[in-house]
């Protein structure tokens, strides 16, 4: 009884250890962030690298792109494991060896060179005698051309009269028919407008619908709860730290100078994250940019979490339905 007991303890250690263990890696994929790291420059040519890493870099994925081409690797432990956009290329099948190759000649028995001979000679004479029939058969008298042109001609004079009075016949079908078609034809242009029309009431209704929905007072509130967590969400995503440095000219200077009159309006944007620099006597264009950031997939859930069970953003979704009914 004490074995059994002891063996029941050790699973229920073994099992507390694995629940915890998979506690903790819940735990670590929801709050610890992922953290993304880009750099770009121009200068003739693009150049870029997007690294993304978790976990003290444990998983990174590595993307660049430059003058030797594009690479995407996956890393865990900083050892690459695939290439994403250059995959390796399959192994080609093993041949046969040559234990086999020697098996199906041994198992091959050679043909005496007599007979080879001996089957050629009629094979040879066939073929002749066939040529030579074939040659016979294709081969035909010729026929007088008189008879011919005849034939044809009395073909012609039999088949001119009622072709004339097909066509004719199908053209009188179309003057009789022409009111029936343009009858159809104003139809089909009433039906289109009336079409319209309708869907304009619809369209009428709906807007006035709309209108008041958004109006009241409960609707504005729901609208304001989900700018404020799209506009969160924006804010987490968004690089932390970054900064972007800029050369520029152009072949006319006044061009230049525009250009920088726009830099320096809107310079309480960027700050000093932001630095361009003119050249007014050569035309030039060339930057760089680099940025950091970090992702929380708490976050996303959390925002999840509040679209879906939220009384007024779940009073959002349903204002669709209510119009449309």
């Amino acid at each position: 009884m004490e074995i059994v007991l002891l063996i029941l303890k050790i699973i229920g250690i073994i099992l507390l250890i694995l629940l915890g263990l998979i506690l903790l890696l819940v735990l670590l994929v929801v709050f610890y962030p992922v953290s993304y790291k880009l750099s770009a420059s121009y200068k003739e040519t693009i150049a870029a690298k997007v690294k993304v890493h978790w976990l003290f870099h444990l998983i990174s994925v590595t993307l660049d792109y430059g003058e030797e081409g594009k690479k995407c690797i996956l890393r865990i432990l900083g050892i690459p494991l695939m290439d994403f956009l250059n995959p390796k290329p399959k192994k080609e099948k093993k041949k046969k060896s040559k234990k086999k190759k020697q098996k199906a000649q041994k198992t091959a028995k050679p043909q005496p060179q007599s007979t080879s001979q001996e089957m050629a000679a009629p094979r040879e004479s066939r073929t002749g005698e066939q040529t030579a029939g074939a040659f016979a058969s294709d081969v035909k008298a010729p026929e007088p051309e008189h008879g011919f042109k005849e034939e044809n001609a009395d073909e012609h004079s039999q088949e001119t009269p009622p072709v004339k009075e097909s066509r004719l016949k199908a053209f009188w079908d179309k003057i009789i028919h022409f009111p029936g078609r343009i009858e159809k034809l104003i139809l089909n242009i009433f039906q289109k407008i009336k079409a319209i029309y309708e869907k304009g009431i619809d369209l009428k209704e709906k807007l006035e619908k709309w209108i008041e929905v958004l109006g009241r007072e409960r609707t504005k509130l729901a609208i304001g709860k989900a700018k404020h967590h799209i506009i969160g969400i924006l804010k987490h995503v968004m690089p932390k730290k970054w900064n972007a440095y800029m050369e520029i000219g152009f072949d006319d200077p006044a061009v230049t100078g525009k250009v920088m009159g726009y830099y320096w309006m809107f310079i309480g944007l960027w700050g000093e994250h932001f630095v361009c620099v003119p050249d007014f006597e050569n035309k030039v264009f060339s930057g760089t940019v680099n940025a950091k950031g970090r992702i929380q997939v708490f976050k996303f859930l959390y925002v999840a979490y509040k679209f879906m069970f939220d009384k007024d953003l779940v009073y959002l979704r349903k204002i669709n339905k209510e119009v449309n009914s």
